[in-house]
This record gives structure tokens, C-alpha cells and sequence, in this order.
């Protein structure tokens, strides 16, 4: 049996590999990396199945759903997102995309908002958890005793300094740096990623507004405060794991509300039961395909499919990308206008009352 690793080529958020990684960890081995976004023009050097661990978030280019015929999906710790740059709906999950998990189902969702949509369009679906909660600790690693802040704000990485914690502080990113997006190869990527990993594991608390710093910290033992914003993203997405961990407002933590947890961190709920779940499920799924219970017959002529499907359809594919990525664009340009305004306004409101 061949074996697929599902990951997104081109992302910004260290996240997105951490999610690939806690997937591939169950493969027996990697025979082919499959850019996430790029799913439906799979094609195999052979006509075969090529089975795969469909976790993590789904999806930016929504025309590159459901995936190519080609692979045996294992849907689980799964989140389907709104289509968030056309129509702010699951429009993409239409009569065929719905037959589509139907016949691959049931399927394992990260989240119940997740869950809740599927079971609403007539898709089997059930709370799996996110595979970064199964990953494993690292033998090696020694207490570092810092306090690590993820992607948070200055005004709480300034705040908690001026505590008397007893230990050093370090800021860190998951938004990765221009030159570090793109990268073809895994093992890379693997060595970027566990670097971060292994210094969570030796903290003796992370701050962080990622999801995907918080679950594996959980993981990990390594106590977190997640702070989240009580959002349509929160509702969606976080909620689900808000009680595995220490959850609070920018605006509870500045106001001293948090002191005695950030002083004396509060244990994680490493949530066991469904860790195993999710494991045991991986494992028979690899138990089945190892075992050639999927078959071939039904599958399409390799050049059939690059003919109708993926050559047919290329220049479209590439002019809908191009126009996708001229709309984000334009997103962030708003919204850097809109801050930068904002902070103008801020200082002009300063100005005009000391001048009072």
C-alpha cells in the first residue's frame, strides 16, 4: 500500500505543519507529499490507491474539493471552513462533495461546529479531537523554566514581565517569515517544527493566542493559557478544547485577574479517553489498508483523469488562484489601513487632550 502525507505547500502558520506532523507520525512511511490545496489533481505514478490522514483545516482554494478519486482518506480531527473569500458560506460542500464524505464517512471532526454542519448537510460525523493531541513527549528534552508568549500581544508580554514569576520570558511566532514558506522538502520542515515543539515541552508555561501552540502544549504537559476573543473563531473552532486548558480574555489577563495562575501555572486536562480514540481509529485504518482491504477496480485510467479533469480545467484553476490571491491581498491591505487609522486617530485623540 502507498501511503500520502497531506500538508499545505504554501502556508504562513506554523500550525499548518504541526497538523501534518501529528498525522504522519502513524504512516508507515511517506510515498507521496500532497499539497493540501491542491488535493483534486492528485494523480498516482500508477493507477492505485494511495491511502492518506485527511486531518486538520479545510479548505482555502474551495474548487480543489472534494480530493482526487485516487486516495483512500482516513477523515479525522478534520475542520471544514467557510468559503471565507467569495461567498462566507459552505457553498463548496454541494451535492457531490456531500456524496463524496458520505461514501468516506463517518467522519472525524476537530470540532462540534464542525460536526454540527455535517450532520445538517446528512454527513455522519462525530467529536474526534485534533490529532495534535496525540502527540508524543520528546525523551530528551530538560526544563527550561521559561514563560514562552506565542503570538500575543506586547501589552501582555510587557504585562506578565513586570510580575515577579521568578523565570525568563521569550517571545515566539508561528507566522513564518517570507523566505520560509514554500519549502518542498518534509524533513525541513519536520526540524523547524520540532524545534518549537521541543521548547514548549521544556517550559514551564506558554501564553498564546494559537490553537495549534495550545493543543500540542496539552500534549505535551506543558501548562498554557490559551487567550481567546469570544468570536465567531472562537465559537467555531476553540471552543471544543476551551476546558483541556486555562482559557481568558486579553482584558482578563491585564487586569490581574490571571496573576496567581501565570505565578503558579494550573495543569492541563489531557483529555486521555478521546486521545486513545483517535489513535485506536488511525491504527485500524492503517490495519485495513495494510491488509488490502481497499480496492483499485473502480478507479479511473490515470490519463483519463489528467485529460478530463486536470488539463481541461488548469487555466481556469490558475485564473480563479490568481483572483483569490488579488482579493486576500486586498483584505490585509484594508485591514493594515484600517489599524494604521485607527493608531492615527489614537494619537490624535492623545494630542488633542493634553493639549486641553
Amino acid at each position: 500500500m502507498k501511503y500520502g502525507l497531506i500538508y499545505y505547500r504554501d502556508t504562513d502558520n506554523l500550525g499548518d505543519d504541526i497538523l501534518s506532523y501529528a498525522g504522519r507520525r502513524f504512516l508507515p512511511k511517506v510515498d507521496y507529499y500532497i499539497d493540501r490545496e491542491s488535493m483534486d489533481v492528485f494523480v498516482p505514478k500508477e493507477k492505485e490507491s494511495v491511502a492518506a490522514i485527511l486531518n486538520g483545516w479545510y479548505i482555502h482554494y474551495s474548487y480543489a474539493f472534494p480530493p482526487s478519486p485516487y486516495l483512500a482518506p482516513l477523515w479525522i480531527g478534520a475542520h471544514f471552513n467557510k468559503d471565507g473569500t467569495i461567498f462566507g458560506e459552505y457553498n463548496y460542500l454541494d451535492a457531490y462533495a456531500v456524496r463524496y464524505l458520505k461514501q468516506h464517512g463517518p467522519v472525524g471532526c476537530r470540532d462540534h461546529k464542525t460536526m454540527e454542519m455535517l450532520r445538517e448537510k446528512g454527513v455522519e460525523g462525530y467529536f474526534s479531537g485534533c490529532l495534535t493531541l496525540t502527540l508524543p513527549k520528546f525523551p530528551d528534552v530538560s526544563p527550561s523554566h521559561e514563560v514562552i508568549f506565542t503570538d500575543v500581544s506586547d501589552e501582555i508580554a510587557c504585562y506578565v514581565n513586570r510580575l515577579d514569576t521568578g523565570r525568563g520570558t521569550v517571545q515566539l511566532t508561528h507566522l513564518l517569515p517570507e523566505k520560509e514558506r514554500g519549502w518542498d522538502d518534509w524533513q525541513s520542515r519536520e526540524i523547524r517544527l520540532e524545534s518549537y515543539l521541543r521548547r514548549y515541552q521544556g517550559a514551564d508555561l506558554v501564553i498564546t493566542r494559537r490553537l495549534h501552540c495550545a493543543l500540542p502544549c496539552i500534549a505535551l504537559g506543558t501548562p498554557v493559557i490559551l487567550v481567546v476573543n469570544q468570536d465567531e473563531d472562537y465559537f467555531d473552532r476553540i471552543e471544543s478544547f476551551s476546558s483541556y486548558c486555562t482559557c481568558c480574555s486579553e482584558a482578563d489577563l491585564l487586569s490581574g485577574r490571571m496573576d496567581e495562575t501565570i505565578k503558579n501555572p494550573l495543569p492541563n486536562h489531557r483529555p486521555e479517553r478521546l486521545i486513545d480514540q483517535m489513535e485506536e481509529t488511525i491504527q485500524a485504518f492503517v490495519k485495513r489498508m495494510e491488509n488490502g482491504e481497499e480496492t483499485d477496480a473502480l478507479l479511473p485510467e490515470t490519463s483519463v483523469y489528467q485529460e478530463l479533469y486536470i488539463d481541461r480545467g488548469n487555466s481556469l484553476r490558475e485564473a480563479i488562484r490568481i483572483l483569490l490571491q488579488r482579493q486576500y491581498s486586498l483584505a490585509m491591505q484594508y485591514k493594515q489601513d484600517m489599524d494604521t487609522m485607527q493608531q492615527v486617530l489614537a494619537l490624535a485623540q492623545k494630542i488633542t487632550g493634553s493639549g486641553s
